[in-house]
């Protein structure tokens, strides 16, 4: 298992649509060059341009609420850092269940 790990979402349209889910996993550096190529169809290397990346862990199976919370909580910490004439910064907030 690599990280980071990130999750696209594509909400569903209406009350009774499922969200639409992708995610990704960080190929390490000794492998970028040549990747391994997926066995699954569904499964592709995607190429990224570099990007910073802020992230909240959580653990446990999670909801749509789950997801919705730790979102706004994840968006209150960088605007709150940024008030704070913090730029660039890296952190992690761990929560445990």
């Amino acid at each position: 298992m690599t990280t980071p790990v990130t999750t696209l979402v594509i909400p569903g349209e209406g009350p009774s649509c499922g969200n639409n889910f992708t995610m990704s996993f960080y190929v390490p550096a000794a492998h970028q060059d040549n990747p391994p190529t997926p066995t699954n169809p569904d499964v592709y290397i995607e190429e990224r341009p570099e990007l910073h990346i802020f992230s909240r862990r959580f653990q446990g199976f999670v909801s749509d609420k789950d997801w919705i919370v730790t979102a706004v909580q994840l968006h209150d910490d960088l605007v709150a850092a940024s008030e704070e004439g913090i730029e660039g910064i890296w952190f992690m907030k761990k929560y445990m269940n």
